[in-house]
């Protein structure tokens, strides 16, 4: 990691109060933060954009920057900022990706095609089997499963026989110095460090020190959509935790899969979310997201029904359509 004056500049301007990802997106640019004086030109981009800070706050900002570095050099913490060549190119298509990212681990699957499996804290028994199973399909297929490492369908996807896949990508609400500072819930932590001595990759955009909370938790969900090739829905219900990763999701063009529930499962309401987007496809997706028809840009709704269906989920992922017909939102597998 280089600490050199475009990191500072753009930590220090992202950690202004009421600056946020997108506006950083709209103004960094690859020659942004090339001059000595960093003060000053923080204070030209806030200013152009009708953002008003003094030199001490600014003056500030990138000292708290330079801490930040400074703390990721001692804890092993790589930081890659929006403009750098290894920042993930899904994941710079959000609206409002990371400023930086904190990266801890196998940092070569920043590159890995990845799927994102997620559902509910609390599964049932065939859930936490179904997601044993797909966890361990895309894993020996060479795919990187990406979500939370939280309890649950998280925990079950990234793990085989109790041992955790060798790519899996967590991406944490907390700050990466997890062993220090107890920045994670008791779960997570253990996963993540499980994670990293498996070959795997953690992401955060949580600076160290800084301990996941209800906010930061919702917010890292939409890095764990931005950076997939596509999701899968294992089981959760209509007020479930998923409903922000695949609220995130669905403003991509990129497939979604819904775990089709066993017969028995069907009407729990711990699979309400699974029933509504299966019965009622782009309006099911609306209503778990509560996100506007209209705004839903997923290229694919497709049904998982059998172990079957895995590969070609696996082919919606792989081949990309470069223009979705709003036709397409529809379809099922």
């Amino acid at each position: 990691m280089k600490d050199n004056h475009k990191i500072i500049g753009i930590i220090a301007l992202s950690v202004l109060k009421g600056i946020g990802p997108a506006f950083v997106k709209k103004v960094v640019s690859n020659s942004t933060f090339e001059s000595t004086n960093l003060i000053e030109e923080i204070k030209e981009i806030t200013t152009a954009n009708n953002k008003l800070f003094d030199e001490d706050t600014i003056y500030e900002a990138v000292e708290t920057a330079k801490e930040i570095i400074f703390n990721c050099k001692e804890e092993g913490i790589s930081i890659i900022e929006l403009t750098n060549s290894d920042y993930p190119t899904l994941l710079k298509e959000i609206k409002d990706p990371p400023s930086v990212i904190y990266c801890k681990g196998n940092l070569d699957l920043l590159y890995n095609k990845t799927v994102c499996i997620i559902g509910t804290r609390e599964p049932n028994d065939n859930a936490v089997k179904i997601s044993e199973r797909i966890g361990s399909f895309y894993s020996n297929s060479n795919w990187a499963i990406c979500n939370g490492l939280a309890e649950g369908v998280d925990n079950f996807s990234i793990k085989s026989n109790d041992k955790i896949h060798n790519k899996v990508i967590g991406i944490l609400a907390g700050g990466l110095n997890y062993n220090t500072k107890k920045t994670l819930l008791k779960k997570t932590a253990e996963n993540a460090e499980r994670t990293i001595e498996s070959g795997g990759l953690l992401i955060s955009e949580m600076p160290p020190d800084k301990k996941e909370d209800t906010f930061t938790v919702v917010k890292s969900c939409r890095i764990q959509a931005g950076i997939s090739n596509g999701i899968i829905l294992i089981q959760s219900s209509l007020d479930g935790g998923s409903r922000f990763t695949t609220k995130s999701f669905c403003e991509t063009q990129r497939p979604i899969a819904v775990i089709n529930p066993v017969q028995s499962d069907f009407d729990l309401p711990s699979y309400n979310a699974n029933k509504e987007i299966i019965l009622n496809s782009k309006k099911g997706l609306s209503k778990f997201t509560e996100l506007k028809e209209d705004k839903i840009q997923t290229s694919k709704i497709f049904v998982i029904k059998s172990k079957y269906d895995y590969t070609e989920f696996e082919n919606l992922m792989t081949n990309r359509p470069k223009n979705i017909e709003q036709t397409n939102t529809t379809l099922f597998g």
